[in-house]
């Protein structure tokens, strides 16, 4: 006699036990959530037009770079789009379909240790998933480059809890990003004035750009690049042995054995140190790496027993380091007095009032900072102060130096002590170039400092 489903026996009154299912659920939904997007990008749903202003324009600011181009940027905001057009070559449709899969980021930046803008590592992703969050039920987005428009619509499959992306392509030259911002979602009017203070910011910031705002209609941004020869360390530099430390080059060699692997490529370790600025050389890698016994050596020679050889590591990164120089603090790039000057002035200081302090240090790390701070007195008494901070030549618009020295006093107290509060009718910009930016929150809000 076989017996199947066999139940122990009830008593009077008892139910029938519940044999548990282990279920699994996808996380992807999480992506698509107000709380987890929020966690990404460091702010709610109220701040969202100023993240995805910010997170556009550094793109195509490093975009237009790479390629050598002085930037000309256009912003455009109506009720129902928020659309950043550049004159750079566009974000390519393969970049686009892997940004679309939420299980992964996909990033050109951050495993390099660089003086690069945001560096996020994830913030297209989170601009893409923002139109559905605010939604619920879907979200559009339009991506232009390479020669091809995508538009792509963000829903929930709500049985899997997953999200989906539907992607129509057709034929469309130029480069532009235009976010759908929902009906639902409160009026893109009620940000104006700190959506207008983050564009300014990066024209101040950066002396090669040409903005043009469009908000609703007027133009009240619309300035010419003050020197669109202006040089800087760009996306595409070499970066120097000296900027990482044994965690920062092994994320990038582990990165970097990752891709390989998915590709079928097998990458030397040559190759690896080729790619560093001052060891392109056949000499040097050949001091380098003969020393180590890596000649030949495929990348994979890095790892042992399944880990990274911490130590191997380690004895490369010190030879790298001595056979090439640290970068000197100058070679960041200066945004300089002229260009400052030049942009207080539109601002409306009275120009005798314009003052301006730069500072290059060289750690006894080999990283290299440039500070550089202008001030200006507003023709206008009755106005509040103007206030423009950033790092690496991204704006931003709420103070990122919270707490600064050894006794964590931020920026803002010291402004007050200086008599610089947000009531003085005054113009201060504060800007720090920095190779390895450390922050205090996953939306890199807040710059760690242990000066």
């Amino acid at each position: 006699m076989v017996m199947n489903d066999v139940q122990p026996p009830r008593g009077p009154g008892q139910e029938r036990r519940l044999d548990r299912t282990t279920f699994e659920t996808s996380r992807l939904l999480d992506f698509v959530s107000g709380k987890e997007l929020t966690f990404q990008c460091g702010y709610g749903p109220e701040s969202w037009p100023l993240v995805i202003l910010k997170e556009l324009l550094d793109n195509a600011l490093d975009a237009c770079e790479e390629r050598g181009i002085p930037p000309a940027i256009t912003v455009t905001v109506d009720e129902s789009r928020i659309t950043v057009a550049d004159n750079g070559p566009g974000i390519p449709p393969e970049t686009v379909e892997r940004m679309l899969d939420f299980s992964v980021r996909v990033s050109s930046r951050e495993a390099y240790v660089a003086p690069d803008r945001g560096a996020q590592g994830n913030a297209l992703k989170t601009i893409v998933a923002m139109p559905f969050v605010l939604d619920g039920q879907v979200g559009r987005v339009d991506i232009a480059g390479g020669g091809t428009l995508n538009e792509i619509a963000i829903e929930v499959d709500r049985i899997a809890q997953r999200p989906n992306a539907t992607v129509t392509t057709s034929a469309k030259l130029g480069s532009f990003v235009r976010v759908h911002w929902p009906a639902s979602a409160s009026s893109l009017r009620g940000v104006e004035a700190n959506f207008l203070q983050v564009a300014a910011g990066f024209a101040v910031l950066n002396p090669h750009l040409s903005l043009v705002v469009d908000y609703f209609g007027d133009r009240p941004i619309e300035v010419e690049a003050t020197d669109p020869t202006w040089a800087k360390w760009t996306p595409s530099s070499p970066t120097p042995a000296h900027w990482y430390r044994l965690e920062d080059l092994e994320r990038l060699i582990a990165a970097y054995l990752v891709h390989d692997r998915a590709s079928g490529r097998v990458r030397t370790v040559r190759e690896f140190v080729a790619e560093f600025k001052g060891l392109s050389a056949t000499g040097k890698q050949k001091t380098i790496l003969g020393g180590l016994g890596l000649a030949r050596a495929p990348l994979s020679d890095l790892t042992r027993n399944g880990d990274l050889d911490h130590d191997l590591i380690c004895r490369l990164l010190d030879a790298m380091k001595a056979e090439s120089k640290a970068v000197q603090p100058a070679a960041l790039g200066l945004i300089g007095r002229d260009h400052l000057l030049a942009r207080l002035q539109d601002i409306g200081i009275v120009p005798e009032s314009f003052e301006y302090r730069k500072e290059l240090t060289l750690g006894a790390d080999g990283l290299p900072q440039v500070t550089e701070i202008a001030f200006g007195a507003l023709e206008d008494a009755s106005a509040e102060r103007h206030f423009v901070c950033g790092v690496n030549w991204s704006a931003a618009w709420v103070n990122p130096f919270r707490t600064l020295g050894k006794h964590g006093e931020g920026l803002a107290a010291w402004l007050r002590n200086a008599r610089a509060s947000a009531e003085e009718p005054i113009v201060i910009v504060v800007h720090v170039a920095h190779p390895r930016v450390q922050y205090t929150d996953r939306g890199k809000s807040s710059v760690a400092s242990h000066g």
